[in-house]
Order: structure tokens, then sequence, then C-alpha cells
């Protein structure tokens, strides 16, 4: 478990140099501190959890907690203004990717710890709960045999964050966004008002919010569709040669009559790529696949578990389904070997696997400004959707501006609305596959050559509007704001704005997304 192949490749940035050693021996913190310290929490929020679980007037104590944001948003109306609203949730608790800057300075923050599971539905199929839920905590809780029909596959991702930000999953060319499954939304207004949106009632409101970031009102509790589940999860793999290849194979499996629960792509190189694709069944059969616990603290990490075997031509197994949701958690994707290499290592992961994963938002709280400088400058994150017709010319722009191979692919299929939101089909199918470039350094700084990581994104992002595709919110972007609204459709989003009186009291989204 030597960690002598620690990222010495972030040396050549300009920044302090304690900020630079730091960053090349993050690993030091990492293990001996930051994970015993996120397995505690975890275990403290599980237990937490489950004591709450047992109590009653869940939905009581969140009608107590939105009568104090009511309160704390029209204390705000009657100074007659004082910053914009902002939840007082800290930014390094997000998911998103760090910024040198905080929208939250200077922002009149209301609290809104809104995390309990309100009510479960089987009849009408839903189950209502607070934003702050995480997925791990709300798949836990459904009852047995159902399931949401989308489970983006990070447990810490929350509800709130998947609506307002944005939410996919292996299933999306089944059932779109995570948004796109969402029966009502209840939203906090800037005078203090909580109401109602759904299909049919405050329409504009309801498409407007999703990929909107918290800038039309403060989700207050959230109505989401249930669907029926089945135990465990066919996996075949499916080992392609070009970009091309992986194009046609993700297209072919995410269309047709009968396509599989279940589709997700990697890509390594330009001549290997793996696509995964899985059933919904109640139970293993030993004739054609063996079982496999992805879930358990020593298991490889699926990107390289799926890579490994197509190479060894295992194409089935059987994997929990709650194992199969989670499978990227563990390594973040393959975060985690950037933070510490060595957690890829067979000897760590059954030593300490168990202690996996780091919490993003510890990860981000511990990084000093130098640090966060330094990740901005020497690291690539970006996602966006992207026609399936465009998809090779995307994983090469990817590669042209970025300098890496590795790529998460996930098709997606957009729905139309009436009224439209920020996004709407440009293709006559919807389908669409996300292509996600996922902390990642690029080769120029692996080997202490320039990069220019504001260039590589505005190469992309001119890519995007010159081919249909869409920018994800969480990502940063160095668009203007004429070729951000040229990407998105602003008139649903800004007159939801107007009428709901947002205007003026919560910012924008494009200064909220960190554009410059």
């Amino acid at each position: 478990m030597s960690q002598a192949s620690a990222p010495q490749h972030l040396s050549q940035t300009s920044v302090p140099r304690s900020a630079r050693w730091l960053a090349d021996h993050r690993w030091l913190y990492v293990i001996p501190v930051l994970l015993p310290l996120s397995k505690a929490y975890a275990v403290a929020g599980a237990l937490s959890s489950r004591l709450l679980r047992r109590r009653t007037g869940e939905l009581r104590r969140h009608r107590r907690r939105v009568a104090r944001m009511q309160a704390r948003v029209r204390e705000r109306a009657r100074r007659g203004g004082g910053g914009l609203i902002s939840t007082a949730r800290p930014q390094w608790r997000s998911m998103s990717p760090s910024r040198t800057t905080s929208y939250k300075d200077g922002a009149f923050l209301v609290p809104a710890k809104l995390d309990g599971i309100l009510q479960v539905d089987t009849e009408r199929r839903t189950v209502t709960v607070g934003p702050a839920v995480t997925m791990g905590r709300l798949t836990a809780a459904l009852p047995r045999g159902w399931t949401l029909p989308v489970v983006p596959e990070l447990e810490d991702l929350t509800v709130g964050g998947l609506i307002m930000g944005y939410g996919i999953e292996t299933s999306s060319h089944r059932y779109g966004l995570f948004a796109d499954n969402v029966e009502s939304c209840e939203v906090l207004l800037a005078d203090g008002e909580v109401v109602v949106a759904d299909r049919t009632h405050r329409t504009d409101l309801f498409h407007a919010l999703p990929w909107s970031r918290g800038t039309l009102g403060l989700l207050t509790s959230v109505q989401l569709r249930m669907v029926p589940a089945h135990p465990w999860v066919r996996l075949s793999y499916h080992r392609l040669g070009s970009a091309a290849a992986l194009t046609e194979c993700i297209a072919s499996y995410s269309s047709g009559p009968h396509p599989p629960d279940f589709v997700e792509g990697f890509h390594f190189s330009p001549t290997e790529g793996v696509v995964v694709t899985g059933t919904l069944v109640d139970r293993p059969h030993a004739r054609d696949g063996v079982i496999n616990r992805m879930g358990r603290w020593y298991k490889p990490w699926f990107h390289e578990h799926a890579r490994t075997q197509c190479r060894l031509r295992r194409n089935t197994e059987y994997v929990p389904l709650r194992d199969f949701y989670f499978r990227h958690s563990r390594s973040i994707y393959w975060a985690a070997e950037m933070l510490a290499p060595s957690t890829k290592h067979p000897l760590f992961r059954y030593a300490l696997g168990w202690l996996m994963p780091p919490k993003i938002a510890f990860l981000k709280r511990s990084e000093t400004p130098g640090i966060r400088r330094l990740y901005l400058q020497a690291t690539a994150t970006q996602e966006a959707l992207v026609p399936v017709r465009a998809l090779p010319e995307a994983i090469e722009k990817c590669r042209e501006a970025f300098h890496v191979d590795r790529m998460w692919l996930c098709p997606v299929t957009l729905r139309p609305s009436e009224p439209g939101g920020m996004v709407s089909p440009g293709t006559p199918d919807g389908l669409y596959i996300d292509i996600a470039v996922v902390f990642e350094t690029p080769e120029p700084v692996r080997r202490g050559l320039p990069w220019d990581a504001r260039q590589a994104t505005r190469t992309f992002e001119a890519w995007l509007l010159d081919n249909g595709g869409f920018q994800v919110p969480y990502v940063a972007t160095h668009m203007t704001r004429e070729e951000f609204w040229s990407m998105f459709d602003g008139r649903p989003y800004f007159a939801a704005r107007k009428k709901y009186g947002a205007e003026g009291s919560f910012l924008d989204i494009y200064d909220k997304a960190g554009c410059n």
C-alpha cells in the first residue's frame, strides 16, 4: 500500500508551495483522518435515521421547520430587502465542485434542515420527503418491493439537489431525468408564501423548477413517484473497440419496445469501451451467471470490475439491487484514486475498504484556498447532455480539450412538457447521452506541462453550442450570458421569476453557476 505514486503532477501550478505539498500528499490526511471521520458520520446518520423512523410526528416536525423558514423570509420582506435569499446550508456541504468564491457571501440565509421522510403511500405509488433527504437514506426507507424510477448512484445526493440541479441514472433512457418523476413540489416563495406546484396547478412554476438551482424559490417538500422493484439485477457486460461502436451499442439498448432496465457506458481509450446493461429479476439463476455482492467493502471499484469482466469474457452476473444502485459510491467514480492512489489496491480494500468513501463535504471543508485553486487549475470536471448521434464527436472533443480518456456515459430520454422548461429535446426521439469527465487529471498536467482549464472548458462549451448539447447546471461554466441563454430556453424561467417574485430576491441562475 505504498503511496509513492501520489499525484506529484499537481506541483506545477502557480499556487503557494505549502498548498502544492498538501495537494500532492493529501492521502496523509485522507486515510488516517478523513476516512474515520466520514465513517463515524455515516454511522451516526444511520442511527439517527432509525431513531427518527421510530418517532411519531415527523410531519409536525417538518411543518414547524417550514414555519420557521417562512418567518425568516417574511422578516426580510418587512425590512424591505437585505441580501438575496439563500439556504443557510454551507456551500462546502453541497456535492457541486468547489468554487473560488461563494454566492452565499452577503446573502440572506434561511435555515432549511428539511430531511424528513414524511409519507409513503403504496396505493398512490408516491413518497413525500423533505428536499435534504439523501438517496441512501430514502432508498433504505422505501417499503420492500418498491423503488424510485431514477436512483442516482451516489448515496449522499439529495432530492432537492437532484431536482433543482441535475439528476440522472442508468434507468433514465426509460424514465427521463430525476425531475421527470416528481409528482408535486411545495415551494417557499420570496414573500413567505408556501405554494404547491404540480402538473395541474401552477404548472409554469412546476416545469421551471428543474435546473433552476433554487433561484425561483426554496423547496420545502417533494412528492416522488414510486415503481415496483425486484431484489436482483442481472448484469451483462459488452466490450466495444471504438467510440462509434460504443455509441451504436448504447443507442440500440436504449431504444426499442423492450429496453433493459439499466444502461451505462464507459470510455477507457479510443480502442476500449464497455457497455453495461441490467435487467431486474426476482432471483439469480446459477446456470447463466454468478452472484456478485459488489457492495461489500473489499470489492473492486465498479468501473475497473466492468473492464475486467469484459477482458476475461465473463459477461453475466447477478447483483443485489441496492448494491447496483450505489456501485460508484465507494470510489466516487475514479476520484478516490486521485485523493489516495492506494485505495484501489486489493490490500487497501480488504484492510480499510470498509471506511470508504470519504465524505465529499468533508473533503471540500478541508480545502484551503490554495488547494482549491490548485484543483480547479489542474483537474477536469465536466458533464453535459449530447444528442446520441453526436457522441463519437463529443468523446473526441473531450479528449482534445481535457486530455483524458476515461468518461462515464449514460443514455437519457428528454421529454417535452407543456408549458416548457429550461431544457427541451431537440431530437425526434429525445435520446441524449450524458457524458461526464469526473475529477480527472489531464495528461499535460501529469507531465508537468501547461494546461488552461478555462480554455479547455470554453472549447467544449463552444462545441456543445454548435451541436445542440446542454451543459449540466452544477459544473462551472465560462460561457457569456448570451451564450448561456442560447443553450437554454430562458423564457419560462424568467416568466416564472417575474410572476412568483424571485427577481431581486433570489440570485439569477447564470450568476449562481459561477459564470464569468
